[in-house]
């Protein structure tokens, strides 16, 4: 993945409802962690780079962080 700029969450969220941007450019602007997690996310479960993928992801994100406070982790 590309070097960007980075963004808060709440900036994200922003240019996504004004369709500035997609779920690709959510994960790509969020961290460079997320940018790395992504491509292993894509190579492990045999997906193309895009904004499915990214979406599919996002949601995986989620999922993780719900059950790391529902077990007290987060």
């Amino acid at each position: 993945m590309s070097q960007n700029e980075f963004y808060p969450e709440e900036v994200l969220i922003e240019k996504m409802q004004s369709g500035e941007y997609g779920w690709l450019d959510y994960v790509n602007h969020f961290s460079a962690e997320w940018q790395e997690e992504y491509v292993s996310y894509c190579r492990q479960n045999n997906l193309t780079v895009g904004n499915d993928s990214a979406a599919t992801f996002v949601r995986h994100k989620d999922e993780q962080l719900e059950t790391a406070m529902e077990n007290g982790d987060a």
